[in-house]
């Protein structure tokens, strides 16, 4: 601190580094414990070469921000919290989040105050997704759509196909090679809408691909979502109420393979059909043709088997006349 005349006045005049020093004290005097905090990870800010993490925590009131604050999960705990998180959620931890966190305030003169995340409780975010959603089902169950593409009648013989999936993706060649196994009996048409399939952007991605096909809708028989090889990791994008919302609506059938076997997600819940796997689609569809040829065949011999009697009749008569 040194004096300096002001106006003609003397007066006290502290420089940043002295102010953010004594900043630096109180903080340290009277937040000297670690706390069990709350709060939505607005953005995650990983850096993967350094591995250090620094999310944006805020506490939000009717969707406005009413408390933020930067957090930092420095590498070697990021690793283990990581590991336990999708341990227990079956998530990575990413964007748009509520955790529960045990972290330290400090505050730096350079970069200022922030909250040293030393642990984040895996079960509190578990039950708060599990929360949203039964908030995403009641929503669209009150909006009286949850079951509105279940209405909808799958073809007798869905032959055109829209495929939202990754070209490069496991799961889309597991289906397009079982297609191809029976291309010689039955065709099918099929137009790939390319789309991210699991993690934040899958939502946006989805929504957009759906959209497109929704255009050209008159032109398809069935909409397919389909990824395989994921994992369950990634996975509660298909709980959020803008996918689920538009694939109840959808005005063509939608039928699920997004390959797990874990608790049905909202999209898989209000789809047409819901299967595993990208294969078991693949074998529901063409098992549709089959079936369908089975009849034809089944028909056909009864026909014949019909003709033939009426034949032997007619002649068992023209012999019994001549």
């Amino acid at each position: 601190m040194e004096k300096l005349s002001i106006s003609g006045e003397i007066r006290s005049v502290y420089t940043l580094f002295e102010l953010t020093n004594s900043i630096v004290s109180v903080i340290n005097k009277n937040y000297k414990s670690s706390y069990w905090i709350k709060a939505e990870v607005t953005k995650l800010n990983y850096y993967p070469k350094t591995g250090h993490c620094y999310p944006d925590l805020v506490e939000k009131e009717s969707g406005k921000i009413k408390a933020q604050l930067k957090g930092i999960i420095w590498a070697k705990d990021y690793i283990r919290i990581k590991s336990e998180f999708i341990r227990i959620t079956g998530e990575n931890l990413h964007d748009g989040i509520q955790i529960l966190f045990l972290a330290r305030l400090v505050f730096d003169p350079v970069h200022g105050l922030s909250l040293i995340i030393q642990n984040i409780e895996p079960s509190y975010t578990l039950g708060e997704m599990a929360r949203e959603k039964q908030d995403t089902i009641n929503k669209l169950k009150l909006e009286a759509v949850f079951n509105k593409n279940k209405m909808l009648k799958i073809p007798l013989l869905p032959r055109r196909l829209a495929i939202i999936s990754v070209e490069t993706s496991k799961g889309f060649a597991d289906f397009i090679s079982k297609l191809n196994e029976y291309k010689s009996h039955f065709t099918l048409f099929y137009k790939l809408y390319p789309s991210i399939l699991q993690g934040d952007s899958a939502v946006e991605s989805i929504s957009q691909q759906l959209k497109l096909i929704k255009k050209a809708h008159k032109y398809y028989d069935v909409v397919l979502i389909i990824r395989g090889g994921g994992g369950d990791i990634g996975l509660s994008c298909y709980d959020n109420i803008r996918i689920a919302r538009e694939i109840a609506n959808f005005p063509v059938p939608v039928i699920t393979g997004i390959g797990h076997s874990t608790n049905e997600t909202v999209t898989e819940l209000v789809a047409n059909k819901n299967l595993i796997t990208p294969t078991d689609v693949a074998f529901y569809l063409l098992g549709m043709f089959e079936s369908f040829a089975q009849q034809i065949e089944i028909n056909a011999n009864k026909i014949l088997e019909n003709t033939n009697k009426i034949l032997e009749n007619t002649n068992k008569n023209i012999n019994e006349i001549c």
